[in-house]
């Protein structure tokens, strides 16, 4: 029986040469880590993808409105124009476990269209990402006046949902947190994606809750 045998040779590296390259290596791992995103977001939270498995891409949805908002709006997979100069403004933290909501919100408000958007006040990043996706909305934040199209909410909040109409959707963060508040509000269709729901009010459509492995 033969074994073959590996020769490691070790060629040392000068602390002045090794500050030369660190700027190039930082960058070739950012960019790694971009695209690694997604598949980071299933390996810090393994459980509850494999517990929502069966709930991916709109499988055994019948509803037309609910398949097609899930395949078209949250599954959708083209890159939009807008995402790659946002993401370079974020913080290297945030691209992991926001990224993906942040992409997400961007095309809701493209897919929407709405006229008003309510948002908290310190919701910086994702006042950007909405204003993006669509550029002619007028953003409330902090105080509402009157009904508006589209709210983002991180925490609860009864007295928001006066100024929701029919024709409203509610985005909702943190939903694992809050999901008793979330399937307590009168909404038709909604959709909980475990760390983020969706919520429309419109009353043509037959009340459904979804779960969506996202």
């Amino acid at each position: 029986m033969h074994f073959s045998q590996r020769i490691y040779v070790y060629y040392p590296i000068s602390a002045k040469d090794f500050a030369r390259n660190l700027p190039s290596k930082l960058e070739s791992y950012e960019k790694y880590a971009y695209f690694c995103a997604p598949v980071m977001q299933k390996v810090t939270n393994p459980l509850v993808w494999l517990a929502r498995f069966r709930h991916r891409k709109g499988y055994g949805v019948h509803s037309p409105f609910a398949f097609r908002f899930i395949t078209d709006v949250i599954y959708e997979r083209h890159p939009f124009y807008a995402y790659k100069e946002l993401d370079r403004a974020l913080p290297f933290p945030k691209r992991f476990r926001q990224r993906k909501g942040l992409h997400l919100m961007l095309r809701l408000a493209n897919h929407l269209q709405p006229s008003t958007i309510l948002l908290p006040k310190d919701a910086w990043w994702e006042k950007r990402y909405l204003q993006n996706g669509c550029k002619s909305a007028r953003i409330q934040c902090g105080r509402q006046v009157g009904e508006v199209s589209m709210c983002f909410l991180k925490e609860p909040s009864d007295e928001v949902l006066q100024h929701l109409g029919e024709h409203s959707v509610l985005l909702l963060d943190n939903l694992h947190r809050h999901r008793e508040w979330f399937r307590s509000i009168p909404s038709v269709v909604s959709f909980d994606l475990y760390d983020f729901g969706i919520a429309f009010f419109d009353k043509q459509y037959n009340k459904q809750y979804y779960k969506v492995n996202f």
